[in-house]
């Protein structure tokens, strides 16, 4: 009896066959090296087949997307600009709120993207809404000096103007402000600025030696008055003459103010005199300057 061993069919790779470049006669080759090629070009076609269908799928067609034509929401309120964009199919978010001199409270001054660009069906457009107009309140700046008060004004955003006067016996510094101090105004906006410039400033004549009645007269020649008037009944000088001033002649002094008098003999209307030997001091504000300078 005899026994032949069969062989099992199994799996048989196609021979390869290389081109006839490589192989002129066409003749195809087996072996290990012929199944590893084919091997290697299934896998690879395999793997392109995943990587274009799943993982890297061709970009759609953008012409086939329904692009919109953005329109112009510049200076529309809130609820008409949403309205706007919803019958056209896209969203609105509202980006952030400024104030802004001439576009009221909640109307669009700026959108993203802008006016005329294009966007997808149901993309979200951007705005930026009014806050209205800034609102400030003039200040309290009466005595303040023009130069000071207007740089406080500049600071605070308004454009000034400053009209100046002179006020006999007046003080200088601001009297008024139009628009009138507490006055809640729109930025940017202008305040003029009334300033008086104070009385002018004057020479204190000299007094010393004149009677004190015609005292009155000069002064009033020069814009100032009298001030405090007292007696010494001791003086060389015949009574009724001055002794002494205060400021003394040739000082500065603002017109309206006092210049004090020492004069010799007893005063009229009291039993009492002052011995006093030296002169007045000067009035507080009444001296700019002494004989040797003015300001």
């Amino acid at each position: 009896m005899s026994f032949e061993r069969r062989r099992r069919p199994g799996l048989r790779w196609p021979p390869f066959r290389l081109p006839s470049r490589i192989l002129p006669s066409g003749k195809a080759v087996r072996g290990p090296v012929a199944r590893a090629a084919g091997l290697t070009a299934g896998t690879f076609t395999l793997g392109y087949f995943i990587a274009a269908t799943f993982l890297f799928p061709a970009a759609s067609d953008p012409t086939d997307a329904n692009f919109i034509t953005l329109p112009d929401l510049d200076g529309l309120a809130e609820a008409d600009a949403r309205s706007r964009l919803g019958e056209i199919g896209l969203e609105m978010a509202v980006l952030a709120h400024i104030n802004h001199p001439d576009v009221d409270a909640e109307h669009v001054v700026a959108q993203r993207p802008l006016p005329d660009q294009v966007a997808r069906s149901g993309d979200t457009v951007r705005v930026t809404l009014s806050a209205g107009p800034e609102m400030r309140t003039v200040p309290e700046l009466a005595g303040i000096a023009g130069p000071e008060a207007a740089g406080l004004l500049r600071e605070m955003g308004f454009d000034v103007s400053i009209d100046r006067r002179r006020e006999a016996g007046g003080r200088a510094g601001v009297v008024e402000s139009v628009p009138a101090a507490g006055t809640r105004v729109r930025i940017p906006a202008s305040v003029r600025l009334v300033v008086s410039e104070g009385a002018p400033i004057v020479d204190v004549p000299d007094l010393v030696g004149r009677h004190v009645d015609d005292v009155a007269s000069i002064l009033e020649e020069t814009e100032l008055k009298l001030g405090a008037v007292r007696y010494q009944v001791d003086a060389d000088e015949a009574p009724g003459r001055i002794v002494s001033q205060s400021p003394a002649a040739g000082s500065a002094l603002r017109g309206g103010g006092f210049v004090s008098l020492v004069v010799a003999g007893s005063p009229p209307d009291s039993m009492a005199a002052d011995l006093a030997q030296d002169e007045f001091p000067p009035l507080p504000g009444d001296t700019l300057a002494g004989p040797a300078g003015r300001r």
